[in-house]
C-alpha cells in the first residue's frame, strides 16, 4: 500500500516492506530506506501505481545501516541505477567494510533471532557512492547527524518535516524512545533526542509507525524532557 501524506507534498509512504519506505518526487525523486530483503518487488508495485517507474529514482537515502531498512537496497539500486547515500559513519557496515554489531545480551539475541525470522538476515553487500555528513543537503533536506542508535543513523529535515528513522516510536498514544535493546550508544541517543527536538517541524515521518502529522514537533520536545 502507498499513499501521499498530506496534499500535494509529492511525499508518498509505502508500507509493508519492513520498514516504512518513503518516495520523495520533488526535486528530484528518491526514496528514503529499502525495507528488508527480498521486499523490492512490493517497494516496486506500489511507485508502479503511482507512475513511477525504477529509472525514474535517482538516490536512495539510508537513515541507518540496519537490514530492516538496507535489505533490498542491493536489488533496487539494481534495478533503478540510483546513488545509494549513507551516513559515512554507516556506510562501512553497509559496504561489508565493517561487520554488523553482534548480540551480545540476552534481550538483544531475542531481537536478532526475531528479525532473522522475519527476513531480515544479512543483505547484499552494496557500494555507497555518497557518505553523507551533518549538515549538508540532500534534494533539498538537510541531514541531521543522530547517533546513538547506530553510529551513523540520520534524520531528515526540511521546512515542517522531519523523518525520523528509527529515533522515535510515534504512535497515537504518545512518543516513546527507540527500544533499548536497539541503542548502541545510550549518551548519543539521549543527545540525538535533544538535537532533533530543537528543530521546527509539524510532521514527524518514522520508520516503524504511521506518519505523525500534527504538533510532531511539540510530542518530540515533551519526549527529550522525560530524558533531562
Amino acid at each position: 500500500m502507498i499513499y501521499e501524506i498530506g496534499k500535494g507534498t509529492g511525499i508518498f509512504c509505502s508500507e509493508g516492506a519492513g520498514c516504512r519506505v518513503y518516495y520523495i518526487a520533488r526535486p528530484e525523486p528518491m526514496l528514503v530506506d529499502t525495507g528488508a530483503m527480498g521486499r523490492a518487488p512490493s517497494i516496486l508495485r506500489d511507485l508502479a501505481s503511482i507512475g513511477v517507474q525504477p529509472i525514474h529514482i535517482r538516490k536512495i537515502v539510508l537513515t541507518h545501516h540496519h537490514v530492516g531498512h538496507t535489505g533490498a537496497l542491493w536489488e533496487l539500486k539494481r534495478r533503478s541505477g540510483a546513488m545509494a547515500c549513507a551516513h559515512k559513519a554507516d556506510a562501512p557496515y553497509i559496504t561489508g567494510k565493517r561487520a554488523r554489531r553482534e548480540a551480545r545480551r540476552g534481550m538483544d539475541k531475542v531481537f536478532h533471532t526475531a528479525m532473522t525470522r522475519v527476513g531480515f538476515g544479512e543483505p547484499m553487500l552494496v557500494e555507497i557512492e555518497r557518505a553523507l555528513e551533518d549538515g549538508e543537503d540532500i534534494n533539498g533536506w538537510r541531514v541531521i547527524h543522530t547517533p546513538g542508535h547506530t553510529p551513523g543513523h540520520i534524520c531528515l529535515h526540511t521546512r515542517d518535516i522531519l523523518i525520523s528513522g528509527d529515533m522515535v516510536m510515534a504512535s497515537a498514544g504518545g512518543f516513546h524512545s527507540a527500544p533499548a535493546q536497539t541503542i548502541v550508544d545510550p549518551v548519543a541517543y539521549r543527545t540525538s533526542l535533544k538535537n532533533i527536538a530543537q528543530l521546527e517541524f509539524e510532521m514527524i515521518l518514522p520508520a516503524h509507525n504511521p506518519p505523525y502529522v500534527v504538533d510532531a514537533g511539540n510530542k518530540v520536545r515533551e519526549l527529550a524532557e522525560q530524558f533531562k
